[in-house]
């Protein structure tokens, strides 16, 4: 997954008795084997404490593949010293052995960490109060930085729930794929489109009434238009200023086929007539008539 949320790989595991991702030591197996095609060629990745461990950083390393990450204290090859010393506040301890640093940083709680990819690095952090604190910026900064990418994709999976307790597993799996999808779809749609603006909640009804027959799109939501949008990437433009410095406006075309008069200040450049259009689910659509 990239920082951003944006999904690029994923399995499925199915249990224990999985065979080719379970059994004894399957969290190394399942990253080994969604890494498999992106080895060797100096990738960093970032991983919580349900993976990490010091044989996994260690053969990646030796991959040409940089970890960093939390670490769970009962891990294998983990050393005792960082798991059993006392520590007092903004304390560190680290211990390093074939390339791998495992150690513990106190704050507020232990923070126990594993990198091969940043150096020990304590610099003086305001927070939010103002107040000045010591912080492991290279390891925890990039791990917030790179890490907050799977929240951001469970956050708006969780928006629009479709499954129910009664639904079947292998429909819930397939409704979370689908769901996957029109994130991802979602995500590089705004990357390329410069439609920032856009929520997800009316780029979802844009693709539901895209893969509807016409006949079954609800009138209150779309309507088909006349005008055919030119071939090729359409953009958003915003009405220049008129001479004396008020703002030119369009009637939205969308808005008064349904029979509202609503002013806009975006227009597309590359249709006939360069008609305005509301900027959002309107200028999808409007570009989406084929």
């Amino acid at each position: 997954m990239k920082p951003n949320g944006l999904v690029i790989n994923f399995a499925v595991y199915a249990g224990v008795n999985d065979f080719d991702l379970g059994g004894v030591g399957h969290s190394k197996t399942v990253v080994l084997h969604l890494m498999q095609d992106r080895l060797d060629l100096g990738h960093a990745v970032h991983m919580d404490n349900y993976y990490n461990s010091f044989d996994l950083s260690k053969e990646l390393l030796d991959r040409k593949t940089y970890t960093t990450g939390t670490l769970r204290p009962k891990r294998k090859n983990t050393p005792s010293e960082v798991v059993e010393t006392k520590l007092a506040r903004v304390e560190v301890t680290c211990y390093y052995a074939d390339g791998v640093a495992i150690g513990k940083w106190h704050d507020k709680r232990d923070a126990r960490f594993i990198s091969t990819e940043h150096v020990l690095d304590m610099e003086e952090c305001k927070n939010k109060r103002g107040e000045t604190t010591m912080k492991l910026t290279a390891i925890i900064v990039e791990y917030n930085k790179y890490m907050k990418g799977v929240d951001r994709q469970d956050q708006m999976l969780a928006y629009y729930p479709v499954t129910r307790k009664t639904t079947r597993w292998y429909k819930k799996l397939g409704i979370l794929i689908i769901e996957m999808m029109v994130v991802n779809s979602y995500k590089m749609f705004k990357s390329h489109s410069g439609l920032q603006r856009l929520s997800l909640y009316d780029y979802r009804l844009c693709v539901v009434e895209r893969l509807l027959p016409p006949d079954y799109v609800s009138s209150n939501r779309g309507m088909r238009v006349d005008i055919q949008p030119t071939p090729g990437m359409h953009f958003a433009f915003k009405m220049p200023a008129a001479p004396s410095g008020r703002t030119l406006r369009k009637k939205c075309c969308l808005c008064l086929r349904k029979g509202k008069r609503k002013d806009t200040v975006f227009y597309c450049t590359k249709c006939p007539g360069q008609p305005g259009l509301c900027l959002g689910a309107f200028f999808v659509q409007f570009h989406s008539v084929t």
